[in-house]
C-alpha cells in the first residue's frame, strides 16, 4: 500500500522478522544457523502470499471497477492519513454517473434594510463519503462561502438521499455553490409566509412551512431511530403534490439513532404519509418575523461536531414561534431532540425541530461502534444545551420584519451513483473474505515451517 520504493518497503517488510531472529539468537540463545533457514523460508513463502493475494485482487478489481483496487485502496489510505483527496477523488470521479440533484434555497432578509439575514439549503445531495471527500465537507463550505460573501448565516440540513448521491469531488461542491449564488439574484421577496402546520401518525411527524410558494417540510421519525431516507420517497411526495406548490423541499431531520440500522418500509411509509398530511393543510399567509444566529461550540470533529457549528432560523407569523436549529453532525443520540425541544420551548419557542447536517467530516475519526460519534454522544449534555440555548436566545433577540424568497431548480453533477457504489462494496466485500480465508492457511504454513525447522 506505501506509495516509497519496492527496495524500502522490502526492507520493512523484513526488519521486524529479522529483529525477531537477531533477538532470538542474541537474547534467547537459539541457534543462528536453524533460525537463518526459518527466517528465509517464512519470508518466501510470506512474501508468495502476498504477491499471489496482490494479483488475483488487481485482475478482479480491474474487471469489476475498471482500474486498479490496490491503488485506490493506497489513495484512501493517502487521505486518511495525509488528509490528500485528489488522488482518491480522480478514482470516484471515474466511477461517478451524471445525476440531476434537486436543490432549494430559502432566502430571509430585513423588510427595512433589505440585508440578507438568512439562508437555507435544501437539497438532495448527500454529504458524504468520509473526512474530506466528496461532498463530506458541502455544508460547512456552503455556510463559510454564505458568511464571507453574503454576510449572512447558512443552514444546510440533510436533505431525502443516500450514499449513492455523494459527490465525487470539490469540482462537483463548488458547482453546486456557484450555480446556487447565481440563482440568487432571480428570488422575489415577499413578506408574507403561512405558519407551520405539524402532523403525525403515531410513527413519524412532520412540519410543513410555505414561503413564495416553495414547501419547507421537515420529517422525523423521533424518538425513534432514523437513518438516511431513500430518495424515492422525495419523488413520490413530489409527484402527489404536484401543481400545489412550485416546490417541495423535503428535510430529513436526521435527529435519533441508537445504532446501525436501515429504514423500514414501515418507517418509510409513515414519513411520507406524515409529510403528505402536513402538506395537505390549508394556511393563510401572514406577515412574518425572522431572526437568526450562530454559534460554534468547543467541540471538535472527534466529539460528533463539524465546523459548522450550530445555526438557527426562528420564524415568527401569527403570534407562532418556530425554530429551525440546524447542527454540523451525523445524527444524535435518542431522546436529545426531545429534549433540546424542552429547552426551546421555555425560552418562548411555541415549536421547533431539530436537524442535523449528516456531514460524514466526523467519520472515520474515532473508534466508535458507527465510526462517529452521533450528536450528544461524546460531550457533556449541559454544556451542549447551554450552547443550543444561547443561540436561540440570540435569534429571539435578532427578530424583525422580514421578507422570504426561494429559488428551486435542478443541477446536474457526477455523484457516486447505486451501481457504482453496489459494485465498489461487492469488490471489498468479495476481497476482504478472500483475504480473511486465504490469511489463516499461510500463518499455519509459515508455523509449520518453523516448528519445523527449529
Amino acid at each position: 500500500m506505501s506509495r516509497t520504493s519496492f527496495a524500502k518497503r522490502l526492507t520493512f517488510a523484513l526488519i521486524e522478522p529479522a529483529l525477531s531472529v537477531f533477538l532470538g539468537v542474541s537474547v534467547l540463545g537459539l541457534p543462528g544457523s536453524r533460525l537463518a533457514p526459518d527466517l528465509l523460508l517464512s519470508t518466501l513463502t510470506g512474501l508468495t502470499f502476498a504477491f499471489a493475494l496482490i494479483a488475483f485482487v488487481e485482475h478482479y478489481g480491474r474487471i469489476r471497477i475498471g482500474f486498479s483496487p490496490i491503488r485506490m485502496f493506497r489513495a484512501f489510505l493517502t487521505d486518511w492519513l495525509e488528509a490528500d483527496n485528489l488522488d482518491l477523488e480522480s478514482y470516484l470521479n471515474e466511477l461517478g454517473v451524471e445525476t440531476e440533484l434537486d436543490v432549494a434555497a430559502f432566502v430571509f432578509r430585513g423588510e427595512r434594510s433589505l440585508n440578507l439575514k438568512g439562508l437555507m439549503l435544501v437539497s438532495n445531495f448527500h454529504p458524504g463519503p468520509f473526512l474530506n471527500v466528496g461532498s463530506s465537507s458541502l455544508p460547512y463550505l456552503f455556510q463559510a462561502v454564505v458568511k464571507k460573501q453574503l454576510g449572512a448565516i447558512a443552514l444546510v440540513p440533510h436533505g431525502v438521499s443516500g450514499h449513492e448521491l455523494n459527490l465525487v469531488s470539490q469540482v462537483e461542491n463548488e458547482k453546486i455553490i456557484r450555480t446556487i449564488f447565481k440563482s440568487l439574484s432571480t428570488v422575489k421577496f415577499s413578506p408574507l409566509a403561512t405558519t407551520v402546520t405539524r402532523s403525525g401518525n403515531g410513527t413519524a411527524t412532520a412540519t410543513c412551512q410555505t414561503f413564495d410558494g416553495c414547501a419547507l417540510v421537515t420529517m422525523t421519525t423521533a424518538p425513534s431511530d432514523m437513518e438516511d431516507v431513500p430518495a424515492e420517497v422525495a419523488n413520490r411526495i413530489t409527484g402527489l403534490t404536484r401543481g400545489k406548490f412550485r416546490h417541495v423541499a423535503l428535510i430529513d431531520a436526521h435527529n435519533c439513532l441508537t445504532g446501525p440500522i436501515t429504514m423500514s418500509s414501515e418507517k418509510i411509509g409513515a414519513l411520507e404519509e406524515a409529510a403528505l398530511l402536513s402538506l395537505q393543510t390549508s394556511v393563510n399567509a401572514v406577515p412574518i418575523q425572522v431572526g437568526v444566529a450562530h454559534r460554534k461550540p468547543p467541540f471538535q470533529l472527534r466529539d460528533g461536531f463539524g465546523p459548522g457549528g450550530i445555526s438557527v432560523i426562528a420564524v415568527e407569523t401569527s403570534g407562532q414561534r418556530f425554530a429551525y436549529i440546524c447542527i454540523d453532525g451525523n445524527n444524535m443520540i435518542k431522546d436529545l431532540r426531545e429534549e433540546i425541544l424542552t429547552e426551546v420551548r421555555a425560552l418562548g419557542f411555541n415549536d421547533g425541530e431539530v436537524l442535523t447536517s449528516d456531514t460524514h467530516m466526523v467519520n472515520g475519526i474515532v473508534s466508535a461502534r458507527l465510526g462517529y460519534y452521533p450528536i450528544g454522544a461524546a460531550v457533556p449534555r449541559s454544556i451542549l444545551l447551554d450552547e443550543i440555548k444561547l443561540v436561540c436566545q440570540n435569534a429571539i433577540a435578532d427578530l424583525e420584519p422580514c421578507e422570504a424568497g426561494a429559488v428551486a431548480q435542478q443541477i446536474v453533477v457526477t455523484t457516486l451513483g447505486s451501481k457504482s457504489l453496489r459494485r465498489v462494496m461487492n469488490v471489498v466485500y468479495k476481497i476482504s473474505k478472500l483475504t480473511a480465508i486465504a490469511l489463516f492457511p499461510m500463518i499455519i504454513a509459515i508455523a509449520v515451517i518453523s516448528l519445523f525447522l527449529v
